[in-house]
């Protein structure tokens, strides 16, 4: 599992170089289709690897947090080295704002339930084992 995601983290990283420097395609050519359908791939290999494991809310919220600032960060590597996104995801796009809010606004939630269920494990365990 652990091999999926970091080809994942990959072939996003490929994606998002060949989107902020086009001429860099034209050292590698590799379509972009590839890609496209390769994460597709994984993330469906994934899920199927996955299907009969509960989802932990924690794993969950640390993929989150790990991959949104991951993909924060390496904007600001590309627009720092002087990329400039050809679809428009940029730090200057509005939308790219908005679905940022909203995943950090799904973020704060889920760990509002992580802390939640932890307490409810304490306040359970205290009441268990002080009897």
């Amino acid at each position: 599992m652990k091999y999926v995601t970091v080809l994942i983290v990959f072939c996003f990283t490929i994606l998002l170089a060949y989107d902020y420097f086009p001429n860099m395609s034209q050292m590698i050519s590799v379509p972009d289709t590839v890609f496209i359908f390769l994460i597709i791939g994984l993330f469906l290999i994934s899920m199927l690897l996955n299907r009969n494991k509960s989802v932990d809310i924690k794993d969950a919220l640390k993929w989150q947090v790990f991959f949104t600032s991951y993909v924060l960060i390496l904007m600001g590597i590309f627009t720092v080295l002087g990329g400039k996104s050809a679809i428009g995801i940029s730090f200057s796009n509005g939308v790219f704002w908005l679905v940022l809010f909203i995943s950090l606004f799904e973020m704060f939630l889920q760990l509002k339930k992580v802390r939640n269920s932890q307490s409810l494990l304490i306040s359970w365990d205290y009441y268990v084992y002080s009897k």
